[in-house]
């Protein structure tokens, strides 16, 4: 069940317009966990959005390619990414 729900969030299956363009997941790292911050159709963009988030919110966050699996850590304060975690398969 929980595929099924996870193949409506990559193809737009929520109904939220524009989500399913949205190819980036942005999370915010806190101590109890992550949070979902909101989505981006690029990486650019979700870098971008990720330097607004700092300066509100200073944290760790997580860009999540939802295409590929990928994982890029942006540590607060640099503004750049970390790396790129592969995800197992």
């Amino acid at each position: 069940m929980q595929g099924a729900k996870i193949e409506e969030l990559k193809h737009g299956g929520n109904g939220l317009p524009g989500f399913g363009g949205s190819s980036f997941d942005i999370f915010q790292v806190e101590a109890e966990g992550v949070v979902w911050r909101g989505a981006a159709a690029t990486f650019a963009e979700a870098s971008r959005r990720v330097r607004e988030l700092t300066s509100v919110s200073p944290a760790d966050y997580i860009v999540w390619n939802r295409n590929t699996g990928d994982k890029h850590t942006i540590r607060s304060g640099s503004g750049q990414e970390d790396g790129t975690n592969r995800a197992q398969s």
